[in-house]
């Protein structure tokens, strides 16, 4: 553990700025210092000519496809980030590449009338952008500094560079290692336009997360903790990475982490305020979800999500649903038997429709049906056919072999339905897959086989399915938009997950969703009785997903012990107004009308909303407790005994 000296560089740790936010600051003082010297190494030790036109390196077919094989782990995490950039800057007018450690071009993406232009200044696969063939470049110079760099016109050390502008950032692997350099270059007077400056940040920001998935791949044996100084974009990359085992030894970090950590050993205790035990069960208990922690010897609050080993997966979806989320699947009847009821249809392969709007909690509720059946010990693979386009769906569910298509990973790749074999795969938003991929999931559900794009011969498969939609399929059937074999196979158990504004237990689940958030959290909050009576009136139109996002963002901001009105979010706080009595009031009114609903109604409504809690429901419908009761007795509603 660290000493006492130690504790304010430890949480230093944590201060300092990163790739991604606010690196670009850091580096810009120093670039003309950088570029003296790049073009110091150029006269003096590659002794290049800047007026003579250099010779053109160019790997041939075969070695271009030699070099990379041997950089596929690199390029299976940069293709997605180099094409995602290239959406970002392609209609700017920019060109991005990316090379090995040694400046060799593996990757180009270019737009349009472009292509030729970056073609003939070189920028093509194969071309090499060392700085001893290049002198001062963008690629080269990242690579011998080991930094980001830009370089603008005729900073460029040959003349024939010049019409150039780069924005080139190196990317490095778990061992510190380079891996290569992710590149962005516009013609001078396009960079000139439109800014240098974003490109340069986008490219920061993309190699950063080229980083982040290699790093992950790197140590999926291992505990992940993603760590990050705010809650508020928990999707964009996180500032540190931390890889540890289960006994807390510190087995790997991200590239700058690992530069402020030095070469000495460390325990993940030294680096988080909390015991490996106390993460590893968090994790357990609530996949996916961030943890508020401290580091260790400061004050700062800080956001850890903590990634399970491959290993510890089925640890993970072994473990049984919280007692007070358990009556999120809320039907007809009694909730536990309706569980037990899935748990037979599930065990027995009968496919499971959910159907619900969307945050109505859907996966989760195909995780808790997963956690009590016999394969709660077996994976729980979930894909979103609505999340991924429509080009890459087949081969994402079905997989595909080694030379299946232009682009194929070379060893192919395992589909998400091989993957569930012996599990239950979950199928969100099937009412947005295609029609031709419909043909083909039913085979697999109506003969338990996979035929992998590029196959000759199906694979056997063992799964439980579990759909969900928020679309109505009837409807679609006969609309002809979906299979009407496919829509009878997959209806033969259908549970409607209703909407929160309609569910009769939304106090009981606020103060439930509340107090697991404070869990989470770490901290002992209460809530004012006017936050609960604006949740309360609130029709929720993002279900439980929602109620979740508002009171996780007022339980990080609260400053005190108490959630407060100001507390809410400011969005959430603009549709439920800070008086809300009047409203209530409105829904009490004396006597029903021609087609609304009677007073008693409305007070039976309010008493079920709140478990019967007259003061509760007194607060919900605006009157005082004493008007309350007086209208139970005119109606002769008793409230059972607690």
């Amino acid at each position: 553990m660290l000493q006492g000296g130690e504790t304010t560089t430890m949480h230093s740790l944590f201060n300092t700025t990163h790739r991604g936010h606010d690196m670009a600051a850091v580096a810009l003082p120093n670039m003309a210092e950088r570029l003296a010297r790049s073009r110091r190494r150029s006269t003096h030790e590659y002794r290049l000519d800047a007026g003579a036109r250099s010779t053109e390196q160019v790997l041939s077919r075969s070695e271009l496809s030699q070099l990379k094989d041997s950089n596929e782990h690199l390029l299976r995490a940069a293709v997605p980030g180099i094409d995602w950039l290239h959406q970002q800057l392609g209609d700017l007018g920019y060109c991005l590449l990316l090379t090995d450690f040694g400046g060799a071009t593996l990757e180009v993406r270019a737009s349009g009338q472009r292509v030729d232009q970056f073609s003939s200044a070189g920028l093509r696969e194969g071309a090499c952008w060392s700085e001893p063939n290049q002198g001062t470049c963008g690629v080269g110079t990242a690579i011998a500094d080991k930094a980001p760099v830009l370089v603008h016109g005729d900073q460029h050390y040959l003349l024939q560079n010049h019409s150039i502008s780069c924005a080139a950032v190196p990317m490095f692997g778990p061992a510190q290692q380079l891996l290569g350099v992710l590149n962005a270059t516009a013609c001078t007077h396009d960079a000139q336009k439109f800014g240098q400056a974003l490109a340069y940040r986008l490219t920061l920001q993309t190699a950063a997360r080229i980083e982040q998935s290699i790093f992950m791949s790197h140590y999926s044996e291992y505990w992940i903790a993603r760590v990050k100084r705010q809650l508020d974009d928990w999707e964009a990359e996180p500032d540190d990475l931390i890889a540890f085992d289960e006994c807390g030894r510190v087995v790997g970090a991200s590239w700058r982490l690992k530069q402020r950590l030095g070469q000495q050993e460390w325990r993940i205790e030294d680096i988080l305020d909390c015991s490996v035990e106390g993460l590893i069960d968090f994790a357990c208990a609530h996949p996916g979800t961030p943890l508020r922690v401290a580091a260790s010897g400061g004050d700062g609050a800080l956001f850890a999500q903590i990634n399970a080993p491959r290993r510890a997966a089925r640890r993970s979806s072994a473990t049984p649903a919280p007692p007070e989320v358990k009556r999120t699947i809320p039907g007809a009847g009694d909730a536990t038997e309706d569980l037990r009821r899935l748990e037979r249809l599930l065990n027995a392969k009968v496919p499971i429709l959910l159907l619900g709007e969307t945050g109505s909690g859907k996966e989760f509720n195909a995780k808790i049906i997963h956690a009590r059946s016999r394969r709660r010990d077996q994976p729980f693979i979930a894909i979103n056919c609505a999340a991924i386009p429509e080009t890459l769906i087949e081969s994402e569910l079905f997989g595909y072999r080694e030379g299946a298509f232009t682009g194929a990973r070379a060893k192919g790749c395992v589909g998400k339905i091989a993957q569930a074999d012996g599990g239950t795969l979950f199928l969100d938003e099937i009412g947005d897959m295609p029609l031709a991929l419909q043909t083909r999931l039913l085979r697999v559900l109506a003969e338990g086989e996979v035929l992998a794009l590029g196959a000759d011969k199906p694979r056997t498969v063992d799964i439980s399915v579990i759909c969900a939609t928020h679309r109505d399929l009837s409807a679609m059937v006969r609309d002809g938009l979906f299979r009407e074999d496919l829509y009878y196979r997959l209806n033969a158990a259908t549970v409607r997950l209703p909407p929160l504004r309609e569910r009769d237990d939304v106090a009981e689940l606020i103060r439930s969703v509340f107090a697991e958030e404070c869990k989470i959290a770490s901290r002992s909050l209460s809530m004012s009785p006017h936050v609960e009576d604006g949740l309360l009136v609130y029709q929720w139109p993002g279900n439980i997903r929602e109620l979740r996002n508002v009171l996780r963002y007022a339980i990080a901001v609260c400053p005190s012990e108490e959630v407060g009105w100001a507390d809410l979010p400011e969005n959430f706080r603009a549709q439920v107004p800070e008086t809300v009595n009047d409203r209530r009031r409105a829904h009490l009114p004396g006597s029903g009308g021609s087609g609304q609903p009677s007073e008693s109604d409305i007070i039976l409504s309010a008493l079920k909303r709140t478990q019967w809690c007259v003061s509760a429901a007194s607060r919900f419908l605006g009157v005082s407790r004493s008007t309350l009761y007086r209208r139970l007795n005119e109606h002769g509603i008793e409230v059972p005994p607690k």
